[in-house]
């Protein structure tokens, strides 16, 4: 699952994204070492719409650098969304393909097909 993050968003988190790992290392979390860089990036995202106080600090921070509250809306609202579907299980068949998704992942597809 790809959510896309303008770079200029990026590069103004890319030291929150740090301490976020550094955290889960230091906090001896074995199993996150095993993980992708891809899928830090997912979970430190889904940890920032979790936590209210993380969204607002997040939305300050890229406030004062000159982001626009619609493309902020638009990643937590991307963000969310992802999470909820993770959450459910509830994926398209679309993309279930374009993502790869496990089959044991799916919990339910969101397209319903009906023959006559």
């Amino acid at each position: 699952m790809d959510i896309t993050v303008p770079d200029d968003i990026y590069n103004l988190l890319k030291p929150d994204f740090r301490k976020f790992k550094s955290f889960l290392l230091d906090e001896n979390f074995e199993v996150f070492k095993t993980y992708s860089k891809r899928y830090l990036d997912v979970l430190f995202l889904y940890s920032i719409v979790d936590s209210p106080h993380a969204m607002k600090s997040i939305k300050k921070k890229l406030l004062k650098n000159n982001i626009t509250e619609k493309v902020i809306n638009e990643l937590f609202y991307t963000i969310l969304k992802f999470k909820f579907k993770n959450d459910k299980g509830m994926w398209s068949w679309n993309e279930i393909e374009e993502y790869d998704i496990p089959l044991d992942d799916i919990k339910e597809t969101t397209t319903k097909y009906t023959f006559i």
